[in-house]
């Protein structure tokens, strides 16, 4: 086999690898562009990748907040990943544009860690909800007050933050029940959670409403274990597609080392530069997908 064609191999193996990524992702992005072919579409454009950009930093920011990661930790987090990236990005690629290409791909490395994290103290937090919901609904069966069987149970509730506000709300400041589920509420963002509130407030009328209330945490139950199979099924496909990302970024050093012609083309030369970029382009943009798909069942 001679040279031009060990080159012609290695340019076509980065180009389909490029198509790959772009394959079975491009529809949503076809969609968007057919919409944005209208009248004054390039202003509305303009508009909406600073509404994103603005959104991205707000998420980023939430991220953080909800970890509860330090800012320091945050930020050397941040600094190592870019300087390993930019490391990898130089050794790989040769050239300082892909050495910071790659650098702040590996600053945003964090994020997806923050991410896992976050998804993780979600469900322990849906999990302990729901346990204490399902003690006190079996309470509340019995006693037929709601108040008494906080009251009884608090200790052994494992998320009593937002039930031990009620009691002092109940206690000391309106002895309304109604008004102090309706406050609790507010300060617990879940959906069963709030179907919960709201048959403890229509059994405060009609007591044999109090039945309806495992009803909803075993529903809520139902959802929280197919959220858990999921998860199992998303983690399999994340180191797949980790494992995926890795062999493409060897690809270049792999040519550097068996074949230095080729590699030399591909990182030297404007058209095996442009490979790259596309390249690249194709792992970020698959990589965004990918964590558009990833959504929780239950927050």
């Amino acid at each position: 086999m001679t040279m031009i064609n060990l080159i012609d191999c290695a340019v076509f193996l980065l180009m389909s690898t490029a198509l790959f990524l772009f394959s079975g992702v491009d529809e949503g992005l076809a969609a968007e562009r057919r919409r944005g072919k209208k009248a004054g579409a390039m202003k509305l454009r303009k508009q909406t990748v600073f509404t994103r950009l603005a959104r991205l930093e707000q998420k980023r920011r939430g991220l953080v907040a909800d970890t509860g990661i330090p800012k320091t930790v945050y930020r050397l987090l941040t600094g190592l990943g870019a300087l390993g990236g930019a490391a990898i990005g130089k050794a790989f690629f040769h050239e300082p544009f892909f050495a910071v290409a790659v650098g702040v791909l590996g600053a945003l490395a964090p994020l997806l860690y923050l991410g896992y994290k976050r998804t993780q103290a979600k469900s322990q937090r849906v999990e302990k909800l729901q346990g204490s919901m399902m003690l006190l609904s079996n309470s509340y069966i019995v006693t037929e007050d709601f108040v008494q069987s906080v009251q009884d149970n608090i200790d052994l509730l494992e998320y009593p933050a937002p039930f031990r506000d009620f009691l002092t709300y109940v206690s000391l400041i309106d002895g309304n029940i109604k008004t102090g589920l309706r406050r609790m509420e507010s300060r617990v963002d879940n959906p069963y959670f709030s179907q919960w509130i709201d048959v403890l407030l229509m059994a405060q009328d009609d007591r044999r409403m109090k039945y309806v209330t495992m009803s909803v945490v075993d529903a809520m139950a139902d959802v929280h274990q197919a959220q858990m199979e999921s998860d199992t099924v998303m983690y399999a496909i994340w180191r797949e597609y980790f494992t995926v990302l890795a062999l493409i970024f060897a690809a270049p050093l792999i040519f550097r080392v068996l074949m230095k012609d080729a590699y030399l083309v591909l990182v030297t030369t404007l058209p095996g530069q442009a490979l790259l970029i596309l390249l690249l382009a194709a792992v970020v943009f698959s990589l965004v997908q990918a964590l558009r798909l990833n959504k929780p069942l239950l927050s």
